[in-house]
């Protein structure tokens, strides 16, 4: 289980680019409308106060405001919700590098329980709130994979097992179910970020 599960900027836009004409319906991600934030479901054990709370550093006027210091909070603090929100026992350290790759926002390294973000990737505050969630989904996905007598489990520990590198096989990349979940799971953040700036 070496695998860092990261996604770059150019990757990024060309998931959006390829995925968003195309429906929901098709993705793999079922588990994660299963467990975890749904934010169109307000009857659900959620503390969208707190999240909402969180969620307001990330608004692009107030984000463009805050010290790099104030969005690396902001971050650990989202990161921490989402925790919280998927019940992980263990939550990864929250690692910040300025010595990254151009265009990686980010990974969670399963080896030694950490999530690398590339400090110099922080002028998009909704990259920013989606890296921290898709990342902190992958480290739930590992949790998960760690109990062989469940189900979920052991789908998710057949998903890091035959885990697709997007420099290999870019297709295959984007539709395995660890990464379609854990896109599925951050986009409901950057949802709720644009409706709350609509809401303003």
């Amino acid at each position: 289980m070496s695998e860092r599960f990261d996604c770059g900027n150019d990757l990024k836009s060309d998931i959006k680019a390829m995925t968003e004409n195309e429906s929901r319906a098709g993705c793999d991600g079922e588990l994660a409308g299963d467990i975890g934030i749904n934010l169109n479901d307000q009857s659900k054990d959620t503390d969208f106060e707190q999240l909402d709370s969180v969620l307001d550093n990330f608004q692009e006027d107030k984000w463009s405001d805050l010290s790099l210091e104030e969005q690396k909070q902001s971050m650990t603090d989202l990161a921490a919700c989402v925790a919280a929100d998927t019940g992980n026992k263990n939550p990864p350290e929250i690692v910040f590098r300025d010595d990254m790759n151009d265009g990686a926002y980010g990974g969670y390294n399963p080896e030694t329980n950490t999530m690398e973000i590339n400090e110099n990737m922080l002028d998009n505050s909704a990259e920013a709130a989606d890296t921290i969630a898709h990342e902190m989904w992958h480290a739930y996905q590992q949790q998960e994979a760690m109990d062989p007598t469940s189900e979920k489990g052991r789908e998710y520990q057949e998903g890091f097992d035959n885990y697709i590198s997007p420099e290999y096989d870019f297709e295959g990349y984007e539709n395995q179910m660890v990464e379609s979940e854990a896109r599925e799971y951050a986009q409901g953040f950057k949802d709720r970020l644009a409706g709350m700036k609509g809401a303003a």
